[in-house]
């Protein structure tokens, strides 16, 4: 490892912090998820009233759907982190620091929490690896790209979408990649502007 990639005690602070700060915030997002799946019973009605998910119950569509509209925000710590640390491992490190700190809280989700932790840092990690962590902002955008592929491609075999009918399928990757390109890239991309706006990073 060079020099340059050797992580110092205030990078391991930094990005413990951040994944600490959003592991609150994740928290909080997963307090109201009833009230974000009866948002999204429009869109799982017109789905199952058009045959597209005509195996499923409404209310599992629903949860589906209001799981990949929310997505983005459970990959905000690690792009953040490693567009600041510009280090390797930065990204999983602060999406694992949030994860655990989601379940000391008190998650619904329980140890889930920790495995999703890892594979959503994973995929994050690999944007930033893309540019060798020298460009931040296209590591960025390559991260909500390989952020999606990996996550989704976990949710798929976990949740066996093979058995779904192909074309909501797809309607649900556009759903994730929107989602996380807005929170994860967009937004992350503010406060990453505002933070080096105030001086507070380099």
């Amino acid at each position: 490892m060079s020099k340059k990639n050797k992580w110092k005690i205030i990078d391991v602070i930094l990005t413990a912090l951040i994944g600490v700060v959003f592991g609150v915030v994740y928290f909080g997002v997963g307090l109201p998820w009833n009230l974000f799946t009866s948002l999204a019973t429009p869109v799982a009605l017109f789905l199952t009233g058009h045959s597209l998910a005509s195996s499923l119950a409404s209310s599992l569509v629903a949860a589906q759907v209001t799981n990949g509209a929310t997505k983005g925000l459970f990959l905000m710590a690690g792009p953040l982190a490693a567009m600041i640390i510009k280090k390797p491992g930065s990204a999983l490190f602060a999406n694992l620091i949030a994860s655990v700190v989601e379940i000391a809280i008190g998650s619904a989700w329980g140890t889930m929490d920790i495995i999703w932790g890892l594979v959503q840092g994973l995929g994050m990690e690999l944007g930033f690896l893309l540019v060798a962590y020298k460009k931040p902002v296209i590591g960025l955008w390559l991260s909500t790209l390989t952020g999606t592929i990996i996550s989704f491609a976990f949710q798929y075999f976990q949740r066996s979408y093979g058995r779904f009918d192909q074309t909501y399928v797809v309607i649900l990757f556009f759903i994730w990649l929107i989602s996380i390109m807005l929170f994860s890239g967009l937004l992350n991309l503010i406060i990453y502007k505002l933070l080096k706006k105030a001086k507070l990073i380099k």
